[in-house]
């Protein structure tokens, strides 16, 4: 993704202009340019974030910075003055900002909210309108940019949310619950790839009880629930997304074993050790992230995180190809796996020489 986002350069530019001492900005997977983090470290605002990557980077620059599931409470129990807020690609994660927004604001504190109209800028702040009883200061911009703000007056009816906070159980096939919410990446449903890599788990050449397992990128647990199916020694999952940890945490439990662990990272940067096993559905199918750049990182990431004698299993749509990439990494295809029907193709992994 570019570094450059112009809703969010435009909504900078409200930070000079803004009042009080107690502001925060918002942030999910949008870019946080290191300009603008440098200014909201000169100001003095506060981050919210559900990536942990985005908090690292803005903690690195000086920025107080959380990580959460879009918990705005103030870190020292206050209210804000303002809060800034790029759309997200979720109503139900903009509809619940908005509404935690109404409840953490001080009285006439002001909301800004910035993206573009396809985006549905134009009518979220519509919405707010009628929950903060203001009507919306409203900039229009190039490609129908919506940079508007509003000051708390009332708390009218709440936004339909989802219930973003709450796990649930979903129902993913006739005999399979998971315990997810949204704010995830296919939240209500069995990925078709991921489907695909549970199935040949046990086609390893592996002695699980002596294997540590490593999830990267997990999601709601799908993947590691499998595995832990299979009893190995340790099992690492790991994520960039708050709800992911928490949905994936939630479904572990039913193992009852201390060594099933979830915990967050940005592509395993932060997990120390060696894994027999590393399994990983990244998020770069159709509709979500094919840049190159994230290509990269996922196979590195395996790369750095396979036992020199470890296989590893990705899954990736197959439109995509991996082999020059996992060469360029020091990783030797053993095997690939296509599935016409569901149309993802299996890699089995391994390092070279």
């Amino acid at each position: 993704m570019s570094e450059q986002d112009i809703a969010s350069t435009e909504l900078a530019l409200a930070v000079d202009d803004s009042k009080g001492s107690q502001r925060l900005w918002v942030a999910d997977e949008h870019p946080l340019p290191v300009a603008l983090l440098q200014l909201l470290a000169e100001q003095n605002v506060y981050l919210i974030s559900n990536r942990h990557d985005q908090v690292r980077r803005a903690n690195g620059s000086g920025v107080r910075a959380y990580f959460n599931d879009f918990d705005l409470q103030h870190p020292e129990q206050k209210l804000w003055d303002c809060i800034f807020f790029r759309v997200a690609k979720e109503k139900a994660v903009v509809h619940q900002v908005i509404n935690s927004a109404a409840e953490v604001l001080r009285e006439k504190g002001t909301l800004w909210l910035a993206g573009h109209k396809k985006e549905g800028t134009k009518t979220y702040l519509a919405k707010t309108e009628d929950l903060f009883g203001c009507k919306a200061m409203v900039k229009r911009g190039k490609d129908q940019l919506y940079v508007g703000h509003l000051d708390l007056y009332k708390k009218g009816s709440t936004l339909p949310d989802d219930d973003y906070h709450q796990l649930r159980q979903v129902q993913m096939s006739e005999s399979e619950n998971y315990w997810s919410k949204p704010g995830l990446f296919g939240w209500g449903r069995l990925d078709k790839g991921s489907q695909l890599l549970a199935e040949n788990l046990k086609n390893l050449d592996l002695e699980f009880a002596k294997s540590r397992v490593l999830d990267l990128g997990c999601g709601y647990g799908y993947l590691s629930c499998k595995a832990a199916e299979l009893s190995p020694i340790t099992l690492q999952a790991t994520d960039n997304c708050a709800a992911a940890i928490l949905a994936c945490s939630k479904n572990l439990e039913q193992f009852k074993n201390d060594n099933l662990i979830c915990t967050p990272s940005d592509c395993a940067d932060e997990i120390t050790g060696k894994f027999d096993l590393v399994i990983c559905n990244p998020p770069f199918h159709s509709g979500f992230s094919t840049s190159s750049a994230l290509h990269q990182r996922f196979i590195k990431a395996i790369r750095n995180k396979l036992d020199e004698k470890g296989e590893a299993l990705i899954v990736v749509n197959q439109f995509l190809r991996l082999q020059n990439i996992c060469e360029e990494n020091g990783l030797e295809i053993i095997e690939r796996i296509r599935d016409n029907q569901r149309h993802f193709d299996l890699y089995r992994l391994k390092h070279r020489g």
